[in-house]
């Protein structure tokens, strides 16, 4: 490649027993550049596009860390394109799965978050200790009942109220009619307990909707906004965090698990999580913690934490929201494990505390303003 203006992506490649490395190698070059095979290709052309491998270290048998450059020209200045050339034809081959990219390299592509933690803190008025939040539900429960609920965690003291993802403009429960109720729920906690709670509604929608969604959010006094990036659109969520409307955006990986689940293919945790989200602008980032009702491991979790907070590409730093079981019981632990720069997302271990949520509130907010 005789270009300098590259950026490399890092891939961990697994062969299977009839592959070869070189030519596995080059067919992921190929493909994710001309996709043509090589011998109809001009030397022009495969010195100024095509990807090149530029490193390889061998971990096992049949196991290697790759780096690949390809041409900043190829991606167009477009996010749609840079992702597939990050995971497009090659989604479709196994044993490739993306581990690391060159940020740096496409900081003029991605602005990563507009708030990040310490904006973030400076808005909730909690400088260091660790942040609670949990989730509406469920689903079936009338905007009223939703906003009661609301109210109830708000007078326990929770930090952030979201919508559960299934929360969207359902009939029992309409978005706007939603929204305004608990808005009003958690002011009216605050003016009794003189402390503000934030909330922040379920805005996932179909892309031409999206936009809207987030203004009326806004509009209606909400304080961020949740969104599933894998259901409606990796770059919308790019999309909005550089709108003028600066409400966090807390993500969640509903539809993303089949890319991480497979540990020889799709994308390492933490890449997911941690560093595409973040670029793409998520404050906040949820994923499945460890023991939970998931799969994930104590060490994908406390990576994916790293690369939400790590020094990248000057990216403003997300939140690492762990989630999807998290008991109230072991909070301490993952205090401890994770750190103060974490939102600890909890559900169902707070609707089956025996004195109500109101007092799972209290409980876990004594917990995090005490053990930070």
């Amino acid at each position: 490649m005789t270009s300098s203006a590259t950026f490399h992506i890092e891939y961990l490649i697994s062969l299977l027993p009839d592959e070869v490395l070189e030519y596995k190698l080059e067919g992921i070059c190929l493909e994710q550049s001309v996709e043509l095979p090589s011998d109809v290709i001009s030397d022009d052309i495969r010195d100024r596009i095509v990807g090149e491998v530029t490193g390889i270290h061998e971990i096992s048998e049949g196991l290697y860390h790759v780096h690949i450059g390809y041409p900043i020209d190829n991606i167009g200045n477009e996010i749609t394109q840079f992702l597939n050339i990050l995971f497009g034809n090659i989604s479709m081959k196994p044993g490739i799965r993306v581990t690391d990219l060159e940020w740096d390299k496409l900081q003029h592509l991605f602005t990563g978050p507009a708030l990040g933690i310490d904006k973030i803190r400076q808005r909730l008025n909690i400088p260091n200790r660790g942040i609670s939040c949990t989730a509406l539900k469920p689903l079936g429960l009338t905007s009223e009942e939703l906003a009661d609920i609301c109210f109830e965690f708000a007078m326990g003291g929770i930090d952030i109220i979201k919508d559960d993802h299934g929360l969207t403009n359902q009939p029992y429960a309409p978005f706007d009619e939603r929204v305004k109720a608990c808005v009003n729920a958690v002011q009216r906690a605050a003016d009794k307990t003189g402390q503000k709670t934030s909330y922040y509604p379920n805005i996932t929608t179909s892309p031409d909707k999206l936009v809207q969604r987030y203004e009326e959010s806004a509009q209606l006094g909400a304080d961020g906004v949740l969104l599933a990036p894998h259901l409606c659109g990796l770059e919308m969520m790019h999309v909005l965090a550089n709108t003028n409307i600066d409400l966090p955006i807390m993500a969640h990986p509903s539809f993303s698990g089949s890319l991480v689940i497979n540990h020889m293919h799709g994308f390492s945790h933490n890449f997911l999580y941690g560093e595409l989200w973040r670029a793409l602008g998520a404050d906040f980032v949820i994923y499945a913690n460890a023991k939970g009702r998931f799969s994930f491991t104590e060490d994908e979790c406390l990576k994916i934490n790293e690369s939400a907070r790590k020094k990248l590409a000057g990216f403003a730093k997300s939140f690492p929201t762990p989630g999807g079981g998290m008991q109230r019981k072991n909070l301490k632990k993952w205090l401890s494990l994770y750190g103060p720069d974490t939102v600890f997302l909890m559900g169902g271990s707070l609707y089956q505390h025996p004195n109500g949520i109101r007092e799972a509130g209290k409980e876990i907010q004594a917990i995090l303003e005490n053990e930070s």
